[in-house]
């Protein structure tokens, strides 16, 4: 049942339609975890078993429904209920295709060109600049400039 009633007033609810690539069959779970909802590739928990989904932007609307166990009609005599009659919980516009995620140990190779990346990254970082005037900066610029041209 949608209850908003639990919700505070700095909190938000919003509704998401997660779409599974294989067919899931939650009965089978005992725990549900949705992990990084806020992210753009949140991971969501089966028991042991990961997804890994990414958010899409759908053609429409999806709107959710629940079984009416009271349906009513507005003229009994010509209005004819269906076996199975529903009433309109709410709708959403948010959209994450999930797929099965695989997990494989990384092996010293890989473990290696991670840390080369780190190092990497890290002198790459660049200072401020800390320039008492403009001709100071264009003085330094042009210097860095012919001595990078020498080295080509």
């Amino acid at each position: 049942m949608y209850n908003t009633e639990s919700i505070s007033d700095d909190e938000e609810e919003i509704l998401v339609y997660a779409e599974f690539e294989d067919s899931v069959k939650f009965d089978k779970y005992n725990s549900i975890h949705v992990l990084g909802i806020d992210t753009k590739n949140p991971v969501i928990q089966l028991d042991d078993t990961f997804f890994t989904g990414t958010y899409e932007n759908p053609l429409g609307t999806y709107m959710f429904f629940e079984g009416d166990p009271l349906p009513c009609s507005s003229d009994p005599l010509f209005d004819k209920l269906s076996e199975k009659n529903l009433k309109y919980l709410c709708k959403t516009r948010k959209f994450i295709n999930v797929q099965h995620a695989y997990v494989t140990p990384k092996d010293d190779r890989q473990e290696q060109e991670h840390q080369q990346e780190e190092k990497s990254s890290e002198s790459d970082n660049i200072q401020p600049a800390d320039f008492k005037s403009i001709q100071d900066a264009l003085e330094k610029f042009k210097k860095d400039w012919e001595e990078n041209s020498k080295k080509e």
